[in-house]
């Protein structure tokens, strides 16, 4: 089994996950693919490499360029069309359908409601999308359990 250890002590996003995935090996070239196959019109990444405060850093942004509240709201039921179009490795898709049902769960007790009938807001959107299948493709590329 292989597990990674992730220390956010004041927090963490998905750009810093996709970045700190790049740092330990994930190939810039197969998060690529996984963003295109996604399908995302109009959704890029830039990543770069600073030096932070003398400390070298993966930077990875994702960028929307058009408008993000055409893509904004999103059921569970649209995000797991848009994982089923993707030409995605059955594993990761699976996962990512996972990660998603259960914010939905969360959402929806929180809520008091049922998880079809919660619209994600930020999680529905494009960029957090890409975050989420990205880190969940990039875990299976890696090969953590």
């Amino acid at each position: 089994m292989r597990t990674a250890y992730l220390d956010c002590f004041s927090g963490v996003s998905g750009d810093m996950l996709l970045g700190a995935l790049l740092d330990v090996g994930l190939p810039e070239a197969h998060l690529r693919a996984v963003v295109s196959a996604l399908q995302l019109d109009g959704v890029t990444l830039e990543i770069s490499r600073p030096v932070v405060q003398g400390f070298a850093a993966t930077r990875v942004q994702v960028h929307v360029h058009h408008h993000e509240h055409d893509h904004a709201h999103r059921h569970l039921a649209e995000i797991a069309d848009l994982l089923e179009r993707a030409d995605l490795d059955p594993a990761v898709r699976a996962r990512a359908l996972a990660v998603f049902t259960r914010l939905a769960e969360a959402e929806a007790a929180v809520h008091g409601t049922t998880p079809d009938r919660i619209h994600f807001h930020e999680v529905g959107a494009d960029d957090a999308l890409v975050d989420i299948v990205g880190t969940v493709a990039g875990l299976a590329w890696l090969r953590v359990d």
